[in-house]
């Protein structure tokens, strides 16, 4: 009997901490045959965009200390975007929310933290987007290859996609001596 219950309530507790899923449709990866056709779709896609989200495993070295974890990003629109880091048994970690350049976090994180995004001179959600393999606004420097974006240079950070691909799959973000790998495990849409 007590070993049911033990399994019961291991179960319960593993199930309580998992990392929820998105939820949404799948995103459809473009058709294009030559980066030109893929910068055509990918505006469609801006043009018509109602939001995105991303269940997404993290490893960021910032300050020569590397951290790994498991996040989930939903980008509404480019003014509008969350963000929530989870512990490794799946209960969050933080809570980030961006309404244009103000962000907000719980908890409270310094604001220098940010300071990669101003210099790439785009809001949170902008830059969330690009991650999701969506260049948020033209003019900026991007290479494309036919399955998408296959990489960026904002600022002082690069941004390489690896494959090109929207949405995108993996995504490596370097500025300076930080490097931050993101694995983008589900990606979908909004409806």
């Amino acid at each position: 009997m007590r070993r049911v219950a033990a399994v019961v309530l291991a179960a319960a507790l593993l199930s309580s901490c998992r990392t929820a899923r998105p939820v949404g449709a799948p995103v459809e990866p473009l058709t294009a045959t030559t980066a030109d056709q893929a910068i055509e779709q990918l505006r469609e896609r801006y043009a018509s965009f109602r939001g995105m989200r991303s269940l997404m495993r993290v490893r960021a070295t910032v300050n020569g200390k590397t951290q790994s974890f498991r996040a989930q990003l939903h980008v509404q629109d480019e003014r509008h975007m969350e963000l929530t880091a989870y512990t490794p048994v799946g209960t969050t970690a933080l809570k980030m929310k961006a309404e244009g350049d103000r962000i907000t976090t719980d908890p409270p994180v310094a604001p220098d933290a940010f300071d990669f995004l101003r210099d790439a001179e785009l809001t949170p959600a902008e830059t969330a987007m690009l991650l999701l393999g969506l260049p948020p606004r033209d003019g900026m420097r991007i290479d494309y290859a036919p399955g998408g974006v296959a990489s960026a240079s904002l600022g002082a950070m690069t941004v390489q996609f690896e494959p090109p691909s929207f949405p995108a799959q993996r995504v490596i973000i370097t500025s300076g001596a930080d490097r931050i790998e993101i694995t983008h495990d589900e990606v979908v849409r909004e409806n």
